[in-house]
Parts: structure tokens; sequence; C-alpha cells
């Protein structure tokens, strides 16, 4: 049976995009807006802080405590861009549709968070020792 594009609930008849009697439809197109005007602004802070992510860990070998410092705020900054902004690949959303795709996306910017976390605890624990 053919699936509802934003919450992936099973449709009536296969002309059919999204659940009827729902706000399915106003959600998904929102979120494709949303998507289209933010991608952009996305990518290039996703690029970004892979790169400071490298380096950071680069700089961690030679000096702990500012290279795991750089490496935690630039976790922090990606974690709250993927919250803010939770786009993932295309084939995600074919496959687990636009809710459930926003939500693993979003649980992966939280444990974004907790990497920072145990980065900022490395860089405390070498600067202690």
């Amino acid at each position: 049976m053919k699936q509802c594009e934003y919450c992936a609930k099973e449709l009536e008849s296969y002309h059919l995009q999204y659940c009827k009697d729902t706000d399915c439809e106003k959600r998904a197109l929102d979120f494709y807006e949303f998507r289209r005007t933010k991608e952009k602004i996305f990518g290039v802070i996703n690029i970004i802080c892979i790169c400071a992510i490298m380096i950071g860990l680069i700089m961690a070998v030679f000096k702990p405590v500012p290279g795991n410092i750089i490496v935690s705020v630039t976790l922090i900054i990606l974690g709250f861009t993927v919250l803010a902004m939770p786009f993932a690949p295309e084939n995600f959303y074919k496959k687990y549709r636009i809710q459930k795709t926003t939500r693993m996306v979003r649980i992966f910017g939280l444990i974004l968070f907790l990497a920072a976390f145990g980065f900022g605890v490395l860089a405390l624990y070498y600067y202690t020792h």
C-alpha cells in the first residue's frame, strides 16, 4: 500500500500523496519550502564545521587542550545547526518519510552534543593533568 509522504501512514488510494483530513500536506510543503531556502547555508556550515573538526583533531595530537576545545565547540555549533535544520539525504525521505527522518536527524543532533561534552571533558582532563 502507498504511504503518506509526511507521516508514513497507509493511504486509502494510490492516487493520494498525503493523508486526507490531516495537515500532512501543509506540513510537508512547509518542510520542503524551508529546506529549499536553507539548504545552502546548511551545507556551508556543515563543510566549515567538518573542516574545523578535522583541524581540531589534528591539533589535539600536538596540543590536547586547545584541540579538544576546538572540536567540542565545533560539535556544539554543528549540533545546533542540525537541530535547527534537520535535513537528511533524499533517500532517507523516500525510505522513512519526512516525520521519521526529521526525528532521526534530531536524535543525531543530540548525539553531537554528547560528543561535544565528551571532548570538553577530555580537554578539562588534559588541562588538569
